[in-house]
Formats: C-alpha cells, structure tokens, sequence
C-alpha cells in the first residue's frame, strides 16, 4: 500500500479535478476561427490549439465524491493509495461549477453538509472489508456502521477516516420541510454526481 506523512485537502482535490488544463498540438477544429469559411469551401480547416475544463453544471440533492484509492502498479495488479484525504463538515461547491450554475442558483444552493464516509478497509482492490460512518439526522449524532455492529461516534472519529467514498447532503434541500424551496436544479429528482477523477496521485490508473 502506498503511504504518505502529508495529507491532501478534498478541496485541493477538487480544485484539481475542475482546473484548465491545455491540450497539446494544433489539432483542433475551432468554430469561432473557421466562421467565414464555407462548407463545401476548398480551403483548409484552421486548426487551433485547445483547452478543456471538467466543472459541476448541474448539484444534485446528493452529492457523492469517489476518491481515487487504487492505482495500477506492475502487471495486472493495483496498489492501494493510503494518503490520508482531510475533508471539512460542510462543502461549498461554487468554486467547481460552471458560469450557468452561478448565475441561475442563489448562493445558498452550493452549500453541503457531510452526511456519510465509507472507508475501505485491506489492501487489494478485489478485497478487503467496508465500513461507513453515517450521519443520523434525526439525533444529530454519527455512526459507525460495520455488519451488523451500530456504535455512536465523534465527529473527530470521522474527520480522522481514511476516506473512499464521500457522502455530502445539499443543506438547502435538507430545510425544505421547515419552509425553504429546494433549488431549482435539483427539484426535480435526486441524483448522484461522481468525481472519479479525484486523485491522491498524479500518475494514470
């Protein structure tokens, strides 16, 4: 299992996750610099440079963060990634989501509130045991569920977990029942949104 002494920021993450990043080769056919040339014309295609940029379009009421914990090393096998990931009780998702999302949901919609982390205990990829730490809102008080094993716990029990799978609950939806609209992204159904490509390691998998 690869093991680090410095842990990341899930927000480092995902500020990774959402950064520009610059395509090589003049290969691209770009609309804007190819406007006035013709269909059919006999003139060849400008080809550009490019950027591409992954961002949040559309919050669900439940947002779902896959951490990257396994990477291909050697032959048919994958090593565990044992970096420890910090992650903070509430997530604002602005800084991730596109120009449309700003503009069309008020500020209160990006917020989140972390409602469960799965943990994956061993160290293979096709093994190992998972257990998760869940929030109980009714009580205001976490869990830690492992089998059939129920045990309250701290919040420092959970921020100290060495995270897999992340589990944040949109906070705006979560008060509608108290007179509060949902936000108009995500009253409609509840879906999951996956990032991934959230790494711990700038290698490929």
């Amino acid at each position: 299992m690869m093991s680090s002494q410095y842990p990341c920021l899930l927000t480092e993450m995902l500020a990774k996750f959402t950064e520009t990043e610059a395509l090589e080769g003049k290969i691209y056919a770009c609309d804007q610099c190819n406007t006035k040339r013709r269909k059919f014309s006999s003139k060849p295609v400008i080809l550009t440079e490019a950027q591409k940029q992954l961002m949040v379009c559309r919050l669900p009421q439940v947002l779902r963060l896959h951490l990257k914990r396994f990477r291909w090393s050697g032959r048919n096998h994958r090593e565990k990634i044992g970096v420890h990931v910090s992650f903070d009780q509430i997530l604002n998702m602005e800084p991730y989501c596109c120009r449309e999302s700003l503009k069309s949901l008020r500020p209160d919609c990006f917020i989140y509130d972390l409602s469960a982390v799965v943990m994956h205990h061993g160290k293979g990829f096709g093994s190992g045991h998972y257990t998760a730490y869940c929030y109980n809102s009714e009580g205001g008080f976490w869990v830690h569920c492992n089998d059939s094993k129920l045990n309250m716990c701290t919040m420092e029990e959970v921020c100290k977990a060495q995270a897999y799978i992340l589990f944040y609950s949109q906070r705006l939806t979560q008060a509608n029942g108290r007179g509060k609209v949902p936000c108009p992204s995500t009253a409609e159904s509840q879906q999951h949104t996956e990032l991934a490509g959230c790494s711990m390691d700038n290698s490929s998998s």
